[in-house]
């Protein structure tokens, strides 16, 4: 045994001082052959198989699960309907109001009011013309009006809603009815990519403007060309029988990157001419812009919009990505004094007691409004979004102020966090601080002195901070989904106004959410319910708060 263990230690000694390595092969099985190729056998005529038709294509996905689109653009028809009923509701506190008085329940203001909606959407394509296409959108509301008996004048007085709104009367109108041709021309010269429109429509130039009247554009590769006229249909009524401001305007856009050498750069230039109406003067207005994409990831866009041939407004705009989950915009606006005070049909200087006080913004004033929006995707999860703002006075000292163009820094950001795809929770807050003229502090005293100021600059909020929160759950796209929001806000507002009586607050504190629930039944039928609400508010101690409930129904054929 061990002169055997001996040999056995000295073997291995050898093989680890002088190893040779070899690699063997097995030899290939015997019994495995390559069967010989069989003849191919042409069916009779008989029996052969008849080729299935194409299935026509379908809007679906790969797998019955997923969701569909839409609607089937291959149909020659698409109808979508929404049917809607709405309650809302402001209950009395018994408190006076800033006023002094106490306000009467149903003879101030309503406590209640619900209203009925219902809108629809027809379009077709290739009906009766194959190059026609059609497309209209109609509007319904049926108001409930709470009304009192007014001993004095002997009348039936119409009680006005707690929060005045759009919704306070009933009526139907036409929002948009417009048929366009497309490929009727021969494809020489390209007027194949000409097209026409006719009918109410949107159209985009210096201003979104709302047109009856006909648009001619041409969609080329490299340069795309438009044209229109009308009149200028009114979003603030539903009587379009007064006086409208006659519209004219024209586009073009040149991107040199349809080049067979590629030029980073797109040119355009478009020109909107208004008519005078409703005591507003005719007015042009002009805009130019420049477009250059140096790399895939980033565009700097440059701005300018004149008035009247007079250079109103600029603006610098420059987009970058990086790795194509962060974005950045950085945006500089400059507005002169020059520049149009609500849109290009409001220009001229009202008259301070007229009652249209929705559009008195007060005097233009030069102003330099700087922001930047960055958002990032984090662990696939995460989305987080930051904004930046700042805005400056430019008008000289002595000159017109306005309260609606103070200087003010904001800053604000959001987070919304995937919880295994079905919940999402999300947070925000923003917050600017407002620097205006110190305001002079003026005391009622038996109504000897002005309590207005002078100056409507030091008017308006001093700063405001707000928070949010939002939970979402959902199921999937047109499935199910419900989401719950809530908010708060503080507001300061400088105290111009000092009454040894009556206590008049400097900051107004509110608060509030929204629960909302969207259901499909199917695949052409949504169920939609939201529910909103709203604390107390400081300036409006009469009432408990603000309280609605929207129920919709929609239908997609």
């Amino acid at each position: 045994m061990r002169r055997a263990l001996a040999l056995l230690a000295l073997g291995s000694a050898t093989a680890a001082a002088d190893p040779r390595l070899a690699v063997t092969h097995e030899p290939p099985p015997r019994h495995l052959r390559m069967r010989a190729r069989a003849a191919q056998v042409t069916p009779p005529a008989s029996v052969r198989p008849t080729p299935m038709p194409a299935a026509p294509p379908t809007l679906t996905s790969a797998s019955d699960d997923d969701v569909t689109a839409l609607r089937n653009i291959h149909q020659p028809v698409s109808v979508t309907f929404d049917v809607g009923y709405l309650v809302e509701n402001a209950n009395t506190s018994g408190k006076a109001t800033l006023g002094g008085g106490a306000p009467t329940r149903d003879r101030d203001y309503a406590l209640l009011r619900s209203y009925g909606f219902g809108e629809a959407f027809v379009s077709t394509r290739g009906l009766g013309l194959a190059s026609l296409e059609t497309y209209f959108a109609t509007r319904l509301q049926a108001a409930r009006s709470t009304t009192v008996h007014d001993a004095m004048t002997d009348r039936n007085v119409e009680i006005p809603p707690p929060i005045a709104t759009w919704f306070e009367r009933s009526g139907g109108e036409v929002r948009y009815g417009w048929a366009e041709v497309k490929d009727f021309l021969p494809k020489h010269f390209g007027l194949a990519k000409l097209r026409v429109r006719a009918g109410g429509q949107h159209v985009y130039g210096p201003w979104v403007i709302h047109l009856d009247g006909v648009l001619a554009s041409y969609d080329g590769r490299i340069v795309t060309a438009t044209g229109y006229t009308g009149l200028r249909h009114s979003d603030y009524t539903r009587d379009q029988s007064i006086k409208r401001a006659a519209v004219a305007g024209a586009s073009l856009r040149v991107d040199l990157r349809g080049l067979p050498t590629p030029i980073p750069v797109a040119v355009q230039t478009e020109y909107l001419a208004l008519g005078d109406a409703l005591e507003q003067p005719a007015t042009s207005s002009a805009l130019f812009q420049a477009d250059w994409r140096p790399r895939r990831d980033i565009a700097v866009i440059g701005q300018l919009r004149a008035l009247d041939r007079r250079v109103a407004n600029q603006r610098l705009e420059v987009r970058a990505r990086y790795r194509q989950v962060t974005n950045f915009v950085f945006d500089v606006m400059h507005r002169d004094q020059d520049d149009w005070r609500w849109d290009p049909s409001l220009v001229a200087t009202e008259d301070p007691t007229a009652p249209r006080r929705y559009l008195d913004l007060g005097p233009v004033v030069p102003q330099l409004v700087a922001s930047m929006r960055a958002g990032t995707l984090i662990a696939e999860n995460v989305d987080l979004y930051l904004r930046g703002a700042a805005a400056a006075d430019l008008s000289k000292t002595g000159e017109v102020k306005s309260s609606f163009a103070a200087p003010y820094l904001e800053i604000g950001g959001a987070l919304e966090v995937r919880l295994r795809r079905t919940v999402s929770l999300g947070a925000s807050a923003l917050t600017r601080q407002t620097q205006r003229d110190p305001a002079p502090e003026i005391r009622d005293v038996h109504m000897e002195i002005d309590p207005l100021p002078a100056n409507p600059a030091v008017r308006g909020e001093d700063g405001f901070t707000e928070v949010g929160t939002s939970l979402r759950m959902t199921l999937g796209a047109r499935r199910f989904s419900a989401l719950v929001e809530l908010y708060g806000r503080r507001t300061r507002y400088p105290a111009v106004y000092v009454d040894p009586i009556l206590v008049v607050p400097d900051s107004d504190v509110r608060g509030g959410g929204r629960v909302t629930l969207d259901a499909w039944v199917g695949k052409q039928l949504r169920l939609f319910a939201a529910f909103d609400m709203s604390s107390a508010f400081d300036f409006a101690p009469e009432i408990t708060g603000y309280k609605s409930l929207r129920l919709m129904m929609s239908g997609v054929y």
